[in-house]
């Protein structure tokens, strides 16, 4: 080996000397320990949130609830992404546990406060993936499958003079962009718009918060691919 070969040589052996070791590939505990310490603070940040009052409109819970989710997002997304590398390089189920529960934590909030049953699913199932065979996260994945889309036994149950409550139990409440609400002659007229497996919509109208009306078919399904509707 030439001189020069020979000082390269040792100049790549000295670089490699000074490279800092790789992060751990197996699960240890001093670094759960960093991890543990920084979500027990987001726990106690998200605790800290005010929560809606027993008496408050659906409209008032989504707005608190989404203004407490906005103060503990910058810290719980940095502290995902933290987890989430670390689950990855060392497959510690400590951190599959953690992201499986922030994972049922947003569900939750898709599926009983926003109504949004599709996204509710899409975090069920990633928290599963991280805890295959969970009874409780499966259990919530059959309950967002159930009301994705109004079924008409239960939407036959609902009777004129039921209250708003009574609807909720029986099928559950929309998404808030599909409640239409109009105010005349100090009376409040509002619509409920369910959609069906079809495609189509139902609808459930309310004067001043007491059903007047019902309507399975109130939206016709898309016409197939190819087709006009005439």
């Amino acid at each position: 080996m030439s001189r020069p070969q020979t000082a390269l040589l040792a100049l790549l052996l000295a670089a490699c000397a000074t490279l800092p070791p790789a992060p751990p590939t197996q699960p240890n505990d001093a670094e759960w320990r960093v991890l543990s310490d920084d979500y027990a603070a987001i726990e106690a940040l998200r605790k800290a949130q005010p929560a809606p009052p027993a008496d408050a409109s659906r409209k008032q819970t989504i707005e608190i609830t989404l203004a407490g989710l906005q103060k503990i997002e910058p810290q719980l997304n940095a502290f995902m992404a933290r987890v989430g590398e670390y689950y990855e390089r060392t497959h510690d189920p400590r951190a599959a546990q953690v992201l499986a529960r922030e994972k049922v934590i947003m569900g939750d909030q898709y599926m009983s406060v926003l109504s949004r049953y599709d996204r509710a699913l899409q975090e069920y199932r990633a928290a599963l993936a991280y805890q295959p065979g969970n009874a409780d996260i499966q259990k919530r994945i059959d309950m967002a499958e159930s009301r994705r889309f109004v079924q008409m036994s239960s939407f036959a149950s609902v009777k004129t003079g039921m209250k708003e409550d009574d609807v909720r139990r029986l099928v559950g409440l929309p998404r808030e962009d599909w409640i239409k609400q109009v105010v005349q002659n100090n009376r409040v007229y509002s619509v409920w718009i369910y959609p069906k497996e079809d495609g189509g919509a139902s609808a459930i109208y309310f004067d001043n918060g007491v059903v007047y009306h019902t309507n399975w078919n109130a939206a016709a399904p898309p016409a197939p691919a190819g087709q006009t509707n005439k």
